[in-house]
């Protein structure tokens, strides 16, 4: 049976530096100097999802707490999570909810000596859904040579919603702007709209902005450019080649690789027939297409 003092005796050495050691550290804890500073915590306010909070409020509270130095220094550091405000349940209306010193967590020899804001009002409305126009906000200027011939979004309407006192005030919604000042080539892709000038959230995917960009006119010829017809029939082609005209900087077209550029016919969707159509001419991205010469070609499908 063992002895009762032995929890004691057994290993006493250790257990006094252990001991030592931990009241050293209180005491140098204790005497270090006692300051006075700020922790704020991050707020997260949770409702149904039939509300939603519709005023001004901080993302932030901010407790001024006391107390030895190395405490606080770590209390500083750590990462607390935020507070959560659990508001499901509640109707629309005003909602007031009170903050207190403990709803941060100190150690012993720290206080919280104020909070603030030690109470926040919540005003709640019912959300509602609208469908609203997108509005293309754009900056900046294109180069010199190049014009916006179009710019559209697609779809052209949005389903947005919001609280119902808001949304009823909206009208409109706005892209994010676009800058154009170094676009030289038409462009459709999603461009994220400014919910939060609105007030709104988006329900589904963000539009995606089209937009048609050419040279003002062309400043070099690319001569003797193959046509290719697509087409499930025979054919016959009034012209072999065609001239293409750009606009480009003097390095791009000493870089041009001649095989990158064709004119191409689409017919495959056509029966027999003379047809005279524009060709549709690729190029590489950095070089601006103005027309062709001529402009239409001429085929016959047999």
């Amino acid at each position: 049976m063992a002895r009762p003092l032995s929890i004691f005796t057994d290993n006493a050495g250790t257990k006094l530096v252990s001991i030592l050691i931990a009241v050293i550290l209180w005491i140098v804890v204790l005497g270090s100097r006692t300051v006075e500073v700020t922790k704020e915590v991050p707020i997260e306010i949770v409702t149904n999802e039939d509300v939603m909070v519709s005023n001004e409020l901080p993302d932030r509270v901010a407790f001024r707490i006391s107390g030895p130095k190395a405490f606080i220094r770590t209390i500083l550091d750590r990462r607390d999570p935020p507070i959560r405000i659990n508001l499901q349940g509640a109707k629309p209306g005003a909602v007031t909810y009170r903050l207190f010193s403990d709803s941060l967590r100190v150690p012993i020899g720290v206080k919280v000596l104020s909070v603030n804001p030690n109470a926040l009002v919540v005003n709640l409305e019912q959300m509602k859904s609208k469908i609203l126009p997108v509005k293309i906000e754009t900056r900046g200027v294109l180069p010199e040579g190049y014009k916006l011939v179009s710019i559209e979004s697609v779809p052209a309407t949005v389903k947005v919603r919001g609280a119902k006192t808001r949304i009823q005030m909206v009208a409109e919604i706005f892209t994010l702007p676009i800058d154009l000042t170094d676009l030289k080539q038409g462009f459709q892709k999603a461009i994220p709209l400014d919910t939060a000038r609105a007030s709104v959230e988006l329900e589904g995917q963000p539009p995606e902005i089209k937009a048609d960009i050419r040279p003002v006119s062309a400043n070099f010829k690319v001569k003797n450019v193959t046509i290719r017809v697509l087409s499930h029939l025979k054919y016959r082609v009034r012209e072999k080649t065609v001239t293409v005209l750009v606009r480009s900087s003097q390095e791009a077209i000493k870089l041009l690789d001649h095989s990158r550029v064709f004119a191409e016919i689409d017919l495959r969707d056509k029966a027999k027939g003379v047809y005279e159509i524009k060709p549709k001419v690729s190029l590489p991205g950095h070089i601006g297409f103005v027309s062709t010469q001529p402009e239409t070609i001429g085929v016959t499908l047999f």
